[in-house]
């Protein structure tokens, strides 16, 4: 079960969720500058890569950088990396701060770049969210309550299943030109969501512990002076 999200509640969620976002901000208006996801999916669906100038823009910004030939599989993992976070952010806040499964639809959900070509802005259009309603659990009195509870947990599913649905054809087709298995792309996919979950979490108040080993790997222990993370696949720093 579905509805749209009345405007002036959806402008208080997304108002919330740009509050606990440690480094990313949430706008409801684009402008010149915005990437529409439904854009970017369509271009993806009609054989098209459609990320392939943001990947060799921040190829071309590392190599300026760090004064070396820099492989394309790295840029490729950042930037896969961030097309999934701009679509796992606002779901996982919505649910982690107490509101349900909130959906964007693809035409109302866009992002912005900082000079460093990461995503710095998110937009969405209060007026393009969609609720939907988990089903019902049984002996679970507080379904409702995607905050607490059982109830928590199927949003939280729910939610999940939205995210896959939003980046699954750019992820599909994504970086032809790289080499680049389906443990990797997937893997980030999956990452990306557990990331958003766990900031989410921290965002509401809940102990988040250590972070966990990932499945893909952003490969910037390749870029001079860099090292693998903590939750490297490779095995992390020692």
């Amino acid at each position: 079960m579905s509805e749209p999200v009345p405007h002036a509640a959806a402008l208080a969620l997304l108002a919330r969720i740009d509050r606990a976002l440690p480094f990313t901000s949430v706008g409801t208006t684009g402008s010149a500058a915005t990437v529409w996801c439904a854009d970017v999916a369509h271009r993806a669906r009609a054989g098209g890569d459609p990320l392939r100038p943001w990947r060799d823009a921040l190829q071309a910004q590392q190599e300026r950088m760090h004064g070396v030939a820099v492989p394309p599989h790295v840029p490729a993992a950042f930037v896969l990396q961030w097309w999934c976070e701009v679509v796992a952010t606002p779901l996982a806040y919505a649910v982690r701060l107490g509101e349900g499964v909130v959906v964007p639809d693809p035409g109302g959900l866009g992002f912005e770049l900082a000079p460093g070509l990461h995503p710095h802005r998110i937009v969405v259009d209060p007026d393009r969210l969609t609720r939907l309603s988990p089903p019902a659990v049984e002996g679970d009195a507080t379904v409702s309550d995607a905050a607490t509870g059982a109830g928590a947990e199927v949003a939280l599913e729910l939610a999940r299943t939205a995210y896959l649905g939003l980046v699954e054809d750019v992820v599909r087709c994504f970086a032809p030109d790289v080499v680049m298995g389906s443990r990797q792309r997937w893997g980030v996919v999956e990452d990306v969501w557990l990331t958003a979950v766990r900031l989410a979490d921290g965002a509401a108040g809940v102990a988040v512990g250590p972070a966990p080993r990932r499945v893909s790997c952003c490969f910037i222990y390749v870029l001079p002076g860099m090292r693998e993370c903590a939750s490297c696949p490779r095995g992390g720093r020692g």
